[in-house]
């Protein structure tokens, strides 16, 4: 099958695909008569578990390392299990840090309802913003001695 076959029936775009093929992670089987790279039922298999590889959080590094241990006849698998862990680990420390970002930003918009806009006066750009250091410091202590009394 051509490239475009190849990469609807794996479920990427052609640039994906050409994008995989740039860095190394899927080799064509060859040339057909027409000049054109040939990809067989296996290059499908291949692109599909790059795909499943990046929806669990792995890199195309990830993958192609995956890929290499699996050439050299070696299971990828602990590897896999161990990156995981660790990037699990990463997700759940962003998530927590985002978390908090919306709660501050909650609050804000909660306490900005109450108060007016500022006109400019040279010394201050936005007193919303302005006023929201204190009040982010305030509530950033009030949600750590909650988490401490938990």
């Amino acid at each position: 099958m051509q490239l475009i076959e190849c990469a609807k029936a794996a479920g990427v775009t052609p640039d994906t695909l050409r994008h995989y093929l740039r860095v190394g992670l899927v080799v064509p089987d060859g040339r057909g008569t027409n000049g054109y790279r040939a990809f067989s039922d296996r290059s499908v298999v291949r692109v599909r578990f790059i795909r499943n590889a990046l929806a669990l959080g792995f890199t195309l590094k990830d993958a192609a390392e995956f890929v290499e241990m699996s050439q050299r006849g070696a299971s990828p698998c602990p590897r896999a299990r161990a990156l995981l862990s660790k990037r699990l680990d990463e997700q759940a420390r962003r998530l927590k840090e985002a978390t908090d970002l919306h709660r501050r930003m909650q609050q804000a918009e909660r306490d900005w309802k109450r108060l007016p806009d500022g006109v400019p006066d040279g010394h201050s750009v936005c007193g919303l913003i302005e006023g929201a250091d204190a009040d982010v410091q305030r509530n950033s202590v009030r949600a750590k001695s909650r988490r401490v009394r938990a």
